[in-house]
């Protein structure tokens, strides 16, 4: 896995290079939660940041692929009348495929789906009382859906609301209980980065 990430970041530059290309990177904050965790709110807040490439399909779209690194999880601050408090951060590297349709000059949507490698399994969730170990085992990869926005301030400059939600579970619920589609927990991210385009 490490050989084809190191394959892919030579490769960008390349490939923006080349006729009908364009290369840039994104960086930005992240909201998240994860669904089935009896929390609720975007409340974990992290980074992400990486590389794009994109090619033009006609007039008005683009398909585009990037190489990100993103801040995932959940979080419960303690209150006046809840002293608990409960992190889990989970750090991935995803690589999202996009379908991008520009609406009007300014603005447009995208929508795709990404593959991610979640880089640590263990000592990622905390309470008050410090590291839990006794719970359900992360998955090392991640299938997501993204939908999202982007509007121009400049014909290199671009302002993006992305959401991403995973189609399989990232682990399953504590003691392995199902209930329909609810196969377990999963990542819902809020995603607002500056992209800029070479």
């Amino acid at each position: 896995m490490k050989k084809l990430l190191i394959l892919i970041i030579i490769m960008m530059p390349l490939l923006a290079g080349a006729q009908g290309f364009y290369g840039g990177f994104r960086l930005g904050v992240t909201g998240s939660q994860v669904q089935g965790d009896n929390l609720s709110g975007f409340d974990k807040a992290g980074l992400t940041g990486g590389f794009l490439v994109g090619i033009p399909v006609g007039n008005y779209s683009v398909i585009q692929t990037e190489l990100l690194f993103v801040q995932k999880g959940s979080r419960k601050n303690p209150t006046k009348n809840d002293p608990s408090k409960y992190i889990m951060r989970l750090n991935y590297v995803e690589m999202p495929f996009l379908y991008r349709r520009q609406l009007k000059e300014s603005y447009g949507f995208e929508s795709g789906l990404s593959f991610g490698v979640l880089l640590q399994t263990e000592d990622v969730e905390f309470d008050e009382n410090g590291t839990l170990n006794s719970r359900e085992s992360f998955e090392k990869f991640e299938v997501a859906a993204h939908v999202g926005i982007w509007y121009n301030i400049n014909d290199n400059v671009r302002v993006n609301l992305r959401y991403s939600h995973s189609v399989l579970p990232i682990r399953p619920h504590q003691g392995g209980a199902t209930y329909y589609f609810n196969k377990g927990q999963y990542n819902l991210v809020l995603g607002l980065t500056l992209e800029y385009r070479f």
